[in-house]
């Protein structure tokens, strides 16, 4: 039985820098920046079946998403080559570009980003014409690209200015710049959207940043000079590529620490896993191979209550005639074997109670091996919210008690990740991420020990005024003016030039009828605020005469 695989090799071009794979799998997409040309791999027998000439020094490579095309950097030349995938022919060049390096296509497979590393400047393309649609100003010696999966976000490292530029992609216009990082390169995000992460080349750290609010939230060290990093498709693990020691750092995502360091590459550069997870690809720079490796052995969830009863995937190899599944010294209540790579077992309770980490054993016809470790950890509770509800921008801040909340990192508000931050055991504070609809969430923590119970925030649509009427009145005041909007259900105040109506009444969710107060002659703004203590101000004032 085995818990880890040295890589194999498959010979390629001079100098390998990126690996595309296909969303099918069946093929790896090969940029050899010293030989100028693209190897492709036919990933079921482990060899390359083709070699495709394109332009100078070809660095960054991405299929798209429908799996037809192969688009590449090539610096050497300024263009972004794109590769029929059907004909393994390049079938056109998008020019205009400076020292392109790394690129990223969105989700609808519709736009490439691309990082001009010589012009300090992002290039985005349309894939239906190859034309250069937008360009987007950044930072210092742009690198990498990520793109979130939704689409929204592109995240671009820069390599001389140490920060990462964060690019709406609706407006193609930079809304933040993330500072603190060691000459930056390769940058993953998480399959759920929430983490980025950064390989800080300079240094033995690779830094995670919230894309809720932008801000480093961790770091974890690693060898020397970590160049390029990747998040398995299940999310459980960040693999990270040593250049320095010619290693690749396997990360457990959920406690961010280190769990395996795999020998046996040549000044690695970027690494990829296939669709499934299942196998690894790096590129050997150094030596113009290709490694593939199988997935490293984990336990997924790795944390769990001491009561037992977590449910968890166990992947590694040599599973076949599995007779014993221990965590600690104790059996899994149950387990089951899926194939040769994967089985799943359900968690024993602790002998005693607290926290404790316990190795996971498994005993098979091929032996007997300690796959990994079990963290039981108590479950966080939260008690109470300070307040039920927010307006759909978010941005308003919120404390949570409770009883074990150290440990606690981010706080869930249905699906959305929210940075925390623990003022103590029993008190946290987090900044509301906005929501595009206004609804009714679970908000719910999870710590080493698995998740909370989950309390009720409710999103309130944003108050707006559309017109008063009417829109002038005596200043003695105690004149009927209805203003009508939307999402005016919630006022609680309304206030002409800052006096407060002698009264109102909400009629419905788009009127409210008041009664002016006394105030000098001329105009002033009419305000609403409501219980979340949003406030909107009307398109016209109201004149006093």
């Amino acid at each position: 039985m085995a818990t880890a695989s040295a890589p194999d090799t498959i010979p390629v071009g001079s100098a390998p820098h990126s690996i595309a794979i296909r969303p099918d799998g069946s093929r790896a997409y090969v940029s050899n920046s010293g030989a100028g040309t693209l190897s492709v791999i036919d990933t079921a027998v482990g060899v390359v079946t083709a070699t495709i000439g394109v332009g100078a020094g070809p660095w960054g490579a991405t299929v798209t998403p429908d799996g037809q095309f192969v688009c590449v950097t090539e610096p050497g030349s300024g263009t972004v080559g794109f590769v029929s995938t059907t004909t393994n022919a390049l079938i056109g060049t998008v020019s205009g570009l400076t020292v392109p390096r790394g690129l990223a296509v969105t989700p609808d497979g519709t736009r490439l980003y691309v990082a001009n590393s010589g012009a300090n400047t992002v290039s985005v393309i349309s894939t239906a014409t190859r034309a250069i649609t937008g360009t987007i100003t950044v930072g210092n010696g742009p690198q990498s690209i990520a793109i979130r999966p939704d689409g929204l976000r592109a995240y671009v490292s820069h390599s001389a200015g140490g920060t990462v530029s964060v690019i709406n992609t609706l407006s193609n216009t930079v809304t933040a710049t993330v500072p603190g990082f060691n000459v930056p390169l390769g940058v993953a995000v998480a399959p759920d959207g929430a983490r980025l992460y950064v390989a800080n080349s300079g240094g033995t750290a690779v830094s995670i940043v919230s894309t809720t609010d932008n801000s480093v939230i961790g770091t974890i060290t690693v060898a020397t000079s970590p160049a390029y990093v990747a998040v398995s498709p299940d999310g459980t693990l960040v693999y990270a590529t040593m250049t320095g020691s010619d290693s690749l750092t396997v990360i457990n995502a959920s406690t961010n620490t280190v769990t395996h360091t795999l020998s046996g590459f040549a000044t690695p550069h970027e690494v990829t896993t296939t669709p499934d997870g299942g196998y690894l690809y790096v590129a050997n720079y150094g030596d113009g191979t290709v490694g593939v490796l199988r997935r490293p052995a984990a336990i997924s969830p790795n944390q769990g209550p001491p009561g037992g009863g977590t449910a968890v995937t166990i992947t590694g190899r040599g599973f076949l005639g599995t007779t014993s599944v221990l965590f600690g010294n104790r059996p899994a209540k149950s387990f089951a074997v899926l194939s040769d790579t994967t089985l799943t077992a359900v968690t024993p309770s602790l002998s005693r109670t607290g926290a404790k980490a316990v190795p996971v054993t498994v005993t098979a016809s091929g032996g007997t091996a300690i796959i990994g470790h079990f963290y039981y950890q108590l479950l966080p509770v939260i008690d109470e919210i300070s307040s039920p509800s927010g307006p759909t921008t978010g941005g308003n801040v919120l404390t949570l008690t409770g009883r074990r909340l150290t440990g606690v990192k981010y706080v869930r508000f249905g699906n959305v990740t929210a940075a925390a931050t623990v003022l103590s055991d029993t008190r946290l504070t987090v900044t509301v991420p906005p929501s595009v609809l206004a609804h009714s969430v679970p908000v719910y923590v999870t710590n080493r020990g698995g998740v909370s119970n989950s309390l009720s925030y409710t999103y309130v649509s944003t108050a707006a005024i559309t017109s008063i009427s009417p829109v002038s009145g005596p200043s003695a005041g105690s004149r009927i003016v209805n203003i009508n909007g939307t999402s005016l259900s919630q006022v609680n105040s309304v206030t002409f030039g800052g006096v407060p109506a002698l009264s109102f009444k909400v009629m419905s969710a788009i009127k409210v009828q008041s009664i002016t107060p006394p105030h000098a002659p001329g105009p002033v703004a009419v305000v609403v605020t409501t219980s979340t203590g949003a406030t909107a101000t009307a398109p016209q004032p109201y004149t006093y005469i």
